[in-house]
């Protein structure tokens, strides 16, 4: 974090100190005052290549003087614990840099000399990088973001966040790709002229090949002829042993089938007849428990009449001696009768239980009676399928080996010519095919007569040849397909982590136009071509959709804020205990100076533990300035002063 700024004859500034806080800091001053001029001072000495006023640092010493020096003086401690800057023990470092007009520029550290290779590697150590674009937005940069293609855009963010490299592997992958590419097509001609000199030499190759089989064919014709009427008895009759054999043993099978449906329809049966009997015992017990319910029913019935009645003669007796006598025996006779009727009752529930008991094991065995039937009837069936089945195979074995008799009588004089004519021929072809060859060799023997041995060693000598320059084509095409799969597995990383972070991106640019009212998204367009993908903003107020900032839609102050809004959301994303933006409210009118103002007091109040300046022409009004370090900067006489507001 930087604790103060020093500028020494640097731009209109001779002697000023610039102290800073943690959070937002904002300098605020008319236009030239060299409110700018603190943050370029920053950017010269953490050695940021990019510089908004001057393509040579002398240029930015104060007019009059031969050198000029930067300082700061930021925090020299780590998380870690190891000082980003070991070299010096102190918990602040003052980094300086001098800018001669001579063109010297060199660095201290602790006015100490020290190599800008030392002081990167000590400011990386705590997560500042000076050349990345959104640690310090310079002047003009909103406009100049907002005009460059969706392409560009993409670049700039993929550049701002470390993404560059992620675009590098995908890009270099696509180079070899090409190159693998052109490799293959040009391999792929000259392997084509070879093969059809191969291909030539092959097909004569053949020829001669075709001469010599074709002559061996004439010797061993008649002798196939024979061996295949033999081949063809004999493949006949095993055919026919195997039919037999496979007859045998589907009658075994049906043997088994049919004892073991024999046995199952047995059991079945008597299984039946226990289930019936069990069925009418329980239907019995049930018809018994029907009767008893019916006399308990009309019982109980009787008995409420009964209590009706004496109830009745209760209330309408007078109220003499004899009368009150006689009361009162009624009333013991309806005592009496409300403990039969509580007894009947008690013996009904009883016997409901019973009941639901019975009606559940009636379910039970019918369901178990149906099911048993139904097998009853399926092993019958099977039984006398079976019984069917062995008849027909007796039969079809009988014929089958009739026929196999009379092949044999049949087969014994052909094999008595053919071992006259030579040994066995292994697998002849069909007769007739041999036969029509036979007379057709001698037609095919004739062209081929001028062919010798110098045709294979041609076809031989070509063959190498195309062998070898195929298996470079096959090299070559095989380094193409890892290529190729290394291009995708590339291009579909960089599209995962772009797509995640725009999808965080999104969020906190969401978030913050909805600081100023409104909404916002980021999309990837051309997504499927690295080189022609681009990123889109989009912003809506008013309780407007968003739309899209390249489009006539948004007026500039709107396409503005949302620009704003979305680098704000960028820088946020970027690791750095420092951030900057310098006259983000350029040529901006009042009412979208406050709304810009109130989107850099948000970021800068996400990013607590970051610090960040912010450089304005014009006066603010925050939500909450209590958090606010006020840096006011006048020009007097030609020289900058610094005033902190406390």
């Amino acid at each position: 974090m930087i604790r103060e700024v020093q500028l020494t004859n640097f731009m209109s500034y001779k002697n000023a100190s610039i102290p800073l806080e943690p959070g937002l800091n904002l300098i605020v001053g008319p236009n030239g005052a060299g409110k700018s001029s603190i943050l370029l001072g920053i950017s010269v000495v953490l050695g940021q290549a990019y510089t908004e006023r001057s393509r040579k640092l002398s240029e930015l010493i104060r007019w009059g003087e031969d050198q000029a020096r930067i300082s700061i003086l930021i925090d020299n401690e780590s998380e870690k614990g190891s000082r980003p800057f070991p070299q010096a023990r102190s918990d602040k470092v003052l980094l300086t840099r001098v800018l001669k007009r001579s063109g010297d520029y060199h660095y201290l550290l602790n006015n100490k000399p020290v190599s800008k290779a030392s002081l990167i590697e000590g400011l990386s150590k705590i997560g500042l990088n000076p050349d990345n674009m959104l640690v310090i937005m310079h002047q003009l940069m909103v406009g100049r973001f907002g005009n460059v293609s969706p392409i560009e855009k993409l670049l700039l963010l993929e550049d701002a966040v470390g993404f560059g490299a992620y675009r590098k592997e995908v890009l270099d992958a696509s180079d070899r790709l090409q190159k693998l590419t052109t490799e293959r097509e040009t391999m792929s001609s000259v392997l084509q002229g070879t093969k059809e000199t191969y291909q030539h030499w092959q097909r004569e190759y053949e020829k001669y090949e075709m001469k010599k089989k074709l002559e061996q064919q004439l010797k061993d014709l008649q002798r196939e002829l024979t061996w295949r009427r033999i081949l063809r008895k004999e493949a006949s009759q095993k055919r026919l042993e195997d039919r037999i054999s496979s007859y045998n043993r589907k009658m075994d099978d049906a043997k088994e089938e049919s004892e073991s449906a024999t046995k199952e329809h047995s059991k079945l049966s008597v299984e039946l007849g226990r289930l019936g009997r069990e069925l009418d015992t329980i239907r019995e017990e049930q018809l018994r428990l029907e009767r008893g319910r019916g006399f308990r029913s009309g019982a109980l019935e009787w008995i409420q009449r009964t209590i009706s009645l004496i109830q009745t003669i209760q209330n309408s007796s007078t109220q003499t001696i004899a009368s009150i006598q006689g009361t009162d025996q009624l009333s013991q006779s309806l005592s009496d009768i409300a403990i039969v009727q509580q007894k009947i009752a008690d013996t009904e529930k009883q016997h409901e239980v019973q009941f639901a008991e019975i009606r559940e094991k009636i379910g039970d065995l019918s369901g178990n009676l149906i099911k048993t039937t139904d097998l009853f009837v399926e092993s019958k069936i099977k039984s006398e399928v079976n019984n069917f089945k062995l008849s027909v195979l007796a039969q079809e074995i009988q014929e089958l080996e009739v026929q196999l008799k009379l092949g044999e009588e049949e087969l014994q004089p052909l094999k008595g010519q053919a071992l006259q004519l030579g040994p066995a021929f292994e697998n002849p072809r069909d007769l007739h095919d041999v036969t029509l060859e036979l007379v057709a060799v001698q037609e095919r023997l004739r062209p081929l007569a001028h062919l010798s041995e110098d045709v294979e060693k041609m076809f031989k000598s070509y063959g190498d040849m195309y062998e070898d320059l195929r298996k470079k084509a096959e090299v070559v095409e095989q380094n193409r397909s890892e290529v190729l799969g290394e291009l995708h597995g590339r291009y579909d990383r960089w599209k995962v982590l772009i797509g995640k972070l725009l999808d965080e991106l999104t969020e906190r640019y969401n978030g913050l136009l909805e600081e100023v009212g409104g909404k916002g998204r980021i999309a990837l367009k051309s997504s499927k071509d690295i080189e022609k993908a681009g990123l889109e903003l989009y912003a809506g107020y008013k309780g407007n959709e968003p739309v899209s900032l390249d489009s006539l839609a948004p007026s500039g102050g709107e396409r503005t804020v949302a620009l704003v809004a979305f680098l704000l959301s960028l820088q946020h994303y970027i690791s750095s205990p420092f951030r900057a933006i310098d006259e983000f409210d350029v040529h901006m009118d009042p009412k979208n100076r406050e709304t810009v103002s109130r989107l850099i007091h948000a970021a800068a109040r996400a990013s607590e533990s970051s610090q960040y300046i912010a450089i304005t022409p014009g006066q603010l009004s925050l939500p909450d300035e209590q958090g606010v370090h006020v840096v006011v900067v006048q020009n007097v006489e030609g020289s900058s002063m610094v005033k902190e507001l406390k």
